[in-house]
């Protein structure tokens, strides 16, 4: 397959560039999906169906779909993820191509996918990031096709450690926005670093480079969710939610399926 490299303004790349394979190969050692979740995301899914994986970091749901015969492309802002993920996978079985998911589907795949996929991809962006994000993958889907997400609702074990941290040190305010339910992490400084929690055996220097260059994240409700999806409109077509579930063994994460619904 042909691979492709595609110009991105998303700067979280150069923090993704940091990581690469370290992500699935040291770091994903807890978090990363479940055979059940896997289930999840590939149900249905047959050999030939055109598939979108949107995160390079997700290898194990990209290994689960190219054992399903599925036709997959994989998506990623990070040019090192996409190369460490094409150098893990057999030559050939995939197509892994340099694309910031916020902006307009790359050209041959507009509306060609009968399944985008991407797992707590949401949860890395900001409110504007995750709203552009949505329509990028509607853009990608074939009318009547399926967006599933899987979303971490609520804050993370770390951030409620910086929240803590801050609140005590008199700086919360400068990197965290309640309102917004918005965490910095570029501009947290030593809480940041004090509050830093081990992501499997990734040294905790590169750690924590890797969070200050993810910048700022949204931290998600379902009322937010389902406000994004319903939204979301490429062109006159929207997303109909179908179905929403509990994540399998992630707590506090749902997995969200919608269809692509023609224009009037």
């Amino acid at each position: 397959m042909t691979t492709q490299t595609i110009e991105t303004e998303n700067r979280k790349s150069e923090a993704w560039d940091l990581i690469g394979s370290l992500f699935w190969e040291s770091g994903r050692t807890t978090a990363k999906p479940s055979e059940e979740e896997i289930d999840l995301f590939t149900s249905g899914i047959q050999a030939g169906d055109r598939c979108t994986v949107v995160g390079a970091s997700t290898k194990d749901l990209v290994e689960a779909l190219i054992a399903r015969g599925a036709e997959v492309t994989v998506l990623d802002f990070s040019e090192r993820m996409c190369a460490d993920l094409r150098s893990a996978l057999p030559a050939g079985s995939c197509q892994v191509l340099r694309h910031d998911i916020t902006r307009p589907a790359p050209e041959g795949l507009r509306g060609t996918q009968r399944f985008v996929l991407n797992d707590r991809l949401v949860n890395r962006f900001s409110e504007t990031e995750a709203r552009k994000g949505v329509e990028g993958m509607l853009d990608l889907l074939a009318d009547g096709g399926q967006l599933r997400a899987s979303i971490k609702l609520g804050l993370y074990p770390m951030d409620e450690r910086m929240i803590e941290t801050g609140r005590e040190r008199g700086t919360l305010e400068s990197f965290y926005d309640a309102e917004a339910k918005t965490i910095d992490f570029a501009a947290a400084g030593d809480v940041l670093t004090d509050a830093l929690l081990p992501h499997g055996d990734i040294a905790p220097e590169l750690l924590l480079q890797w969070y200050q260059g993810r910048g700022r994240e949204q931290r998600f409700d379902h009322g937010d969710i389902l406000a994004l999806l319903e939204k979301a409109d490429v062109d006159g077509r929207s997303l109909g939610l179908l179905s929403d579930c509990e994540f399998g063994q992630a707590p506090k994460t749902r997995m969200y399926t919608a269809v692509a619904q023609p224009g009037a």
